[in-house]
Order: structure tokens, then sequence, then C-alpha cells
């Protein structure tokens, strides 16, 4: 009899054990990541096209993420890294702004907004240590496969391409579902064929 209850009582003690353990990792924290940016709250919970749907200043760059499958394409890497482009940024090319995007080839548009696309989850302290560590200058392969630089000069991260041309990263650590975001006041172009 008192083997019988000993075994009901080890049996409950583990009964209460499990389910405390089981409720211990079933419990999930219910507050979301989000940064706001002007007017606008960024949520890590979505996509980066859903994050600048809605958001005027970057009408431009949404216009042109839905060529070919630039979308798809982020949304199916594992983790990237964008530096988004505002409309200033498209503006500060004056004339060239519509020439690139209304007569330069739908190749070539997708090639620049890769290009402004890192694999992985790069933040702004990576990005310091890595200037740091590469001496003024680091340079990210991008998914169009080529470098892209970023320096610090007077506490402010810049991007630089291969023919000089700099941009302002006026924001960052954005989060999005597969990655964060940056955010670019100016632009810089790669190679083109």
């Amino acid at each position: 009899m008192m083997k019988t209850i000993n075994h009901w009582l080890l049996f409950f003690a583990l009964l209460i054990n499990t389910i405390g353990f089981a409720q211990k990792y079933t419990k999930t924290d219910t507050s979301e990541l989000s940064k706001k940016w002007n007017e606008t709250t960024f949520y890590a919970s979505k996509s980066f096209a859903e994050n600048i749907t809605e958001v005027p200043s970057f009408s431009i760059l949404k216009k042109n993420l839905e060529l070919g499958s630039s979308t798809k394409e982020i949304e199916d890497q594992e983790m990237v890294t964008i530096f988004a482009m505002t409309n200033n940024a498209y503006e500060k090319l004056q004339g060239v702004k519509d020439s690139v995007f209304n007569i330069v080839p739908i190749a070539n548009r997708i090639a620049i907004i890769k290009y402004h696309i890192i694999p992985g989850r790069v933040d702004k302290r990576s990005i310091k240590k890595a200037i740091q560590h590469k001496g003024g200058i680091a340079y990210f392969t991008t998914l169009q496969g080529v470098k892209l630089g970023v320096k610090e000069e007077n506490n402010q991260l810049f991007l630089v391409d291969s023919f000089g041309n700099t941009s302002v990263i006026s924001a960052t650590d954005f989060y999005h579902k597969n990655g964060f975001f940056h955010i670019a006041e100016g632009y810089v172009i790669p190679t083109l064929d």
C-alpha cells in the first residue's frame, strides 16, 4: 500500500514539474520589436516591402522593388541588410532620376537595388566595428555580387561606390522580417553593363 502511494506521489510530482516546465517554454513575449522614423513605425514582424509600402518617402524605391522579382528575392534570403534609398536620394540625381527609372533597362534598375543589399544582419555597431578593423572603410559583398563600401567620417556613416560617390546613412537599425535596414539619403551606383 505504501509503495502504491509513493508511486502516485512520484507521478503527481513529475506531472506538476512537467506542466511547470512546459509552461516556462510556451510563454512568449508578445511585445513586438519596432522602431520609429519620422512619423512611421517599422516592425520586425513585417517584410521590408510591407514596412515601406505606405511610406511616401520610399515610393520610388517601392515602385522599383516591384520590378522583376526583387521583393520575392529579398524575402527568400535567410537574412539581409538593406540600405533603403529615400525619394530624396533619387531626387539628388536631379534629371538623372527619370532617366534611370524610366529609360534604363529593368535589369540595370534591379542591379542598382541589389547593390544596396548585403547578405546577413549587419547593424550599425557591426558596420562601425568592420570599418575600424579594416582601417577606415569596410567593403561588403552585395546581392549583386560586387563590393559596396561603408566609411565613417565625423561619426557619420556613408556608403561609397567604386566611382567615389557617397551616400549619407541617415538612420540605422530598423528591423524587418529577415534582417535589418538602414536609411540612405544619397545614391551609389554599381558598375553596370
